[in-house]
């Protein structure tokens, strides 16, 4: 390929080049011997990357092999001499070690003339400081020696080194590109960066057309900073994306460099260096993330380590190297030694002179050696305790330690006392003993009580059944009963919920209570009410679950009957209200015909007969419409719910006892914020409003001008209505059980029949909520009506 910088020169272009590259760019003049075979070669140019590189000054006194003595193993020196002597480019990678410092290094490098011209790049620039170091302590103390003439020979041939580097960068590993003008349009790529883009002929086209990923990802973003400001961008292993011919997208991370150059003093371009260092990332990040994920095992090893030896119960202990140092001791095996805490660090050979011939540092040293686990069962191990040598009998096991590297660093040694383990497995037996006496004691209760008890094992399997529960069923053994389980005699309609019930009871460890019906020996499906709750082991475990049954048949039946009995009441009491109601009317005027045809022979009687008459009448009259609408609530109280706004049917309410309002000069408010609208049958919430409030206005104090406040509120998720007042109140605390009671009043001296409460609180029941009320005489009245859910 042709290289031609249009308005540039070679003597302005290549040393901003040069200078901007992030691959470091040596010449070498070779140093021959009397033969005219190299031995040697002088450093005769060095760009700013390889001086940074390579920790070296631009003219460098000393020689490569002076320089760079730790070559001579990696055959870098002979990749020197082989490209000096070849006519074709050569390419060359080391991987270059020392103690802590680790490089990958990739060198191309070619004879140019009598000179080498070489391009080199490492991976890991973190580490020159390292590889500085290493060089420096390993250069000969002659470095401050001039050089023999053949190096400044050498040196006289920069001028032909400078025309010859446009060849060099065809053959370096960095991608070169020269951009032009605010668009940024190619008008030189090397061959390192057309191997991105093997499809494409990309001259005079603009950054943007070739490589519409680095528009996305932001780095033509970075080319206009650069065109516009003059400064120099310089990225490190910044990841870029880029769409490949199929069609997918690979990632590549890349050290580049963005360098503004000029004609004339203006800015004309951008010129591009970057190298790829994909595979140097991904290797490192694999190499770290190995690293780390090694080091943490070990860290987390050697944290399980000391959390087992700090808690076992046992005696544990670890010894670390030859000399076999006490690194963890717990309580346990101090209590076996005799010892105190301050053992720590010290030789165990030391500190137990004692087991010097019981083959116990032999064993340890073997395990140091080999790696190999040793296990001992009821050895004998004589140790001093309190001054004297007595014998104790242990099982021990010598476990090997490992680093991250898989060497062995230390032991582990688990031990049991063996006396221990003997009263460990008699506690064990005499627990077994006593369970098996609890439940042979259990079962002789449970035989001889009179309801249904049963026990199952943790996965619902019968574990035992009484005799009652066997002469319920018609049976004769518990075999007989294991044999078929229960399914068969369960009605067939609650199978599925009784399994259910148990199952999640065993599954969230908690009690239940069930009913369902049960097939008897006679046939016949009988209710049961059953209980079960969950039975523990004294470690905790379940144990499994005891419950009993009791036949709740009768009560059920009797429940039901009450149930269609109160039907029947209110159906005649609703009944009762309407046939009454004509008879009522009748006798109103039939009394009222004969106030007009007939006269009191006595005036006074008059005035005392007739409004007692009329009173009378009026009561009985208000008395009937009460049980009306009773009943009516009664044969509406399973009416259909529906979303009632509570402010429209509060202001429905409010005029119709707008009378009641003004007689009482009652400032009434409302606050439905928290909920303002009720699922509930319209008709019973507006029977509820009518009575609360209407109670509120009837029995409002004439000393004060009646206030009255409805309200609701959430509490646990569910509505509660309130209805406050400062009316004349009761003693909630005395008279709260009576309240609700049918035709119960408090207060007599106004008009009323007690039914009102005790329709409200029906209706509040009927639809599974509760009314509560507060109260002090002469301090007002609070009802809270709490609704069911739904």
């Amino acid at each position: 390929m042709n290289f031609s910088v249009p308005g540039t020169s070679p003597d302005e272009f290549l040393p901003a080049l040069l200078d901007l590259s992030v691959s470091g760019v040596v010449c070498y003049a070779p140093i021959l011997d009397a033969a005219g075979s190299v031995v040697d070669f002088a450093f005769a140019y060095l760009n700013p990357a390889a001086q940074r590189l390579l920790s070296l000054p631009a003219r460098p006194a000393l020689t490569y092999r002076q320089v760079f003595p730790e070559a001579e193993p990696f055959e870098a020196f002979t990749f020197h001499c082989a490209a000096y002597a070849s006519e074709q480019p050569q390419h060359f990678e080391l991987h270059y070690r020392n103690g802590k410092c680790g490089t990958y290094c990739q060198v191309n490098g070619r004879r140019l003339g009598e000179l080498l011209l070489v391009s080199f790049t490492f991976s890991e620039e973190q580490d020159r400081n390292e590889v500085k170091q290493v060089r420096r302590e390993s250069r000969p103390r002659q470095q401050t020696e001039t050089l023999p003439a053949e190096v400044v020979v050498g040196t006289q041939h920069q001028p032909e080194v400078r025309e010859t580097f446009y060849q060099v960068f065809e053959q370096t590993p960095a991608c070169i590109v020269l951009l032009r003008g605010s668009e940024h349009r190619i008008e030189y790529y090397n061959e390192a960066y057309q191997r991105f883009f093997p499809e494409h002929n990309m001259l005079g086209r603009t950054i943007a057309e070739v490589q519409p990923d680095a528009v996305e990802q932001g780095f033509v973003s970075l080319l206009d900073q650069v065109f516009q400001t003059g400064g120099t961008f310089t990225g490190r292993e910044l990841p870029l994306e880029l769409t490949q011919p199929d069609g997918s997208r690979q990632l590549f991370y890349f050290n580049f460099t963005y360098q503004a150059y000029r004609e004339e003093g203006r800015i004309v371009g951008v010129s591009v260096f970057a190298y790829d260092v994909t595979e140097q990332v991904l290797e490192r990040e694999l190499r770290e993330a190995e690293q780390e994920k090694a080091q943490r095992r070990l860290q987390e090893s050697e944290q399980r380590v000391r959390d087992i030896v700090k808690d076992a119960p046992f005696p544990m202990s670890v010894y670390v190297g030859d000399e076999l140092r006490i690194h963890l001791a717990n309580e346990a095996i101090l209590a076996a030694w005799g010892k105190g805490p301050d053992v720590l660090g010290r030789r165990f050979t030391e500190l137990m002179p004692e087991l010097a011939n019981q083959s116990i540092f032999e064993e340890l040293h073997h395990v140091l050696r080999t790696g190999e686990v040793i296990h001992r069962r009821n050895q004998r191990v004589e140790v001093v305790i309190d001054e004297v040598l007595q014998p104790f009998y242990f099982n021990y096991t010598f476990t090997p330690l490992l680093d991250s590297a898989g060497s062995v660093y230390g032991v582990l040694n688990t031990a049991t006392d063996v006396t221990d383990l003997i009263l460990a497995q008699q506690r064990l037996e005499a627990y077994a003993t006593e369970l098996r006496e609890s439940e042979a004691r259990f079962r002789i209760m449970a035989d001889v009580a009179p309801n249904q008890v049963w026990a199952v094992h943790p996965n619902g399997a019968i574990r035992y059944i009484n005799r009652a529960f066997l002469d319920f069923v018609g049976l004769q053994s518990e075999a007989e009963y294991m044999a078929t389980g229960w399914l068969p005699y369960l009605h067939p309609d609650e199978i599925d919920l009784t399994q259910q019930t148990l199952l999640r009871a065993i599954t969230e460890r908690a009690p239940y209570v069930l009913e369902h019906r049960m097939r008897r020996h006679d046939g016949q499906y009988r209710w049961l009410l059953a209980q079960g709750a969950p039975s523990f082991l004294a470690d905790g475990e379940l144990y499994g679950y005891v419950g009993s049954a009791i036949d709740i048949t009768e009560l059920k039946q009797a429940n039901e009957q009450l149930t269609r009995t109160n039907q029947d009441l209110d159906n005649f009491v609703y009944a009762a209200s309407h046939d009454l109601k004509q008879p009522v009317n009748n006798l109103a005027g039939l009394f009222e015909e004969i106030m007009i045809s007939s006269t009191f022979t006595n005036p006074e009687e008059q005035e005392v007969l007739v409004p007692m008459v009329q009173e009378a009448l009026q009561q009985l009259r208000v008395t009937i419409d009460d049980l009306a609408a009773l009943g009516q609530a009664q044969q509406l109280r399973h009416a259909a719910p529906e979303q009632v706004v509570l402010t429209e049917l509060m202001d429905e309410v409010l005029t119709t006892l707008e009378p009641q309002v003004r007689v009482a000069h009652a400032r009434i408010t409302t606050d439905f914020a928290a909920w303002p609208a009720l699922s509930f049958a319209r008709v019973n919430l507006r029977t509820i409003l009518l009575n609360l409030v209407g109670n509120s206005l009837k029995y409002a104090d004439p000393a004060r001008p009646a206030r009255i406040h409805i309200s609701t509120w959430v509490e646990r998720g569910q509505p509660v209505l309130l209805v406050e007042d400062n009316g004349l109140g009761f003693d909630a605390v005395r008279y709260g059980t009576e309240l609700f009671h049918l035709f119960r009043r408090l207060h007599t001296h106004t008009a009323g029949t007690g039914v009102g409460l005790y329709l409200v609180n029906r209706i509040v029941e009927a639809s599974g909520g509760i009314i509560e009320v507060d109260s002090r005489p002469g301090e007002g009245a609070t009802f809270r009506i709490r609704f069911g859910p739904g």
